[in-house]
């Protein structure tokens, strides 16, 4: 080996080294699959603008769609979600995100679109809620509907939901939040 090619081959190796200590051989990018936010939602318009919430973090997220004639454009909320993948991207940018829950801010007396589970609880003379895991932050989040169908009353059984809260109501269950059911349906 003369010395024209350890010339060349000494910075090809230190290049070499260099980019792998350095971490640039790493292409692995966390997915982020769980969201977890507040921000501003956006409904559809005539113009053709599709359902949005602009995040506070300053993220765009599009739900999957959802019963919204209870929102209003504007309206502050609280989601949680899981992300998706976008078949639409580069024509519609954002993060689509599979709602789990979302509810209007501040406050516990707003709309609440959620889907999760009927639970039968057998304290209290026994009364069926609604459990929803968001697998974020704000973990299992319990309602307790005051007016729940006797079709929907099945341990187990996966419901889309939306409800007004009300914390003011008086119960002897002493669980979730009181809600008063708007629109109910069983997904299985």
């Amino acid at each position: 080996m003369n010395k024209s090619h350890v010339a060349v081959l000494l910075p090809v190796f230190i290049l070499v080294i260099f980019v792998i200590f350095s971490g640039c051989t790493n292409t692995m990018v966390p997915e982020r699959t769980i969201v977890d936010g507040t921000g501003v939602l956006h409904l559809p318009d005539m113009f053709g603008s599709s359902l949005k919430i602009t995040g506070d973090d300053g993220l765009v997220y599009i739900p999957t769609s959802f019963p919204h004639d209870h929102f209003n454009n504007g309206d502050r909320v609280a989601f949680s979600g899981r992300t998706i993948p976008n078949p639409y991207y580069p024509v519609q940018t954002g993060i689509p995100v599979e709602l789990v829950l979302m509810r209007q801010i501040p406050g516990n007396d707003g709309y609440i679109y959620g889907v999760g589970n009927m639970t039968y609880i057998s304290t209290e003379g026994g009364f069926y809620g609604i459990t929803v895991d968001t697998v974020g932050k704000s973990g299992v989040v319990q309602y307790l509907p005051l007016d729940l169908d006797s079709e929907f009353k099945q341990d187990g059984i996966v419901v889309s939901f939306t409800a007004k809260g009300n914390p003011g109501a008086i119960t002897t269950a002493q669980w979730g939040l009181p809600v008063n059911i708007v629109r109910m349906k069983q997904l299985t």
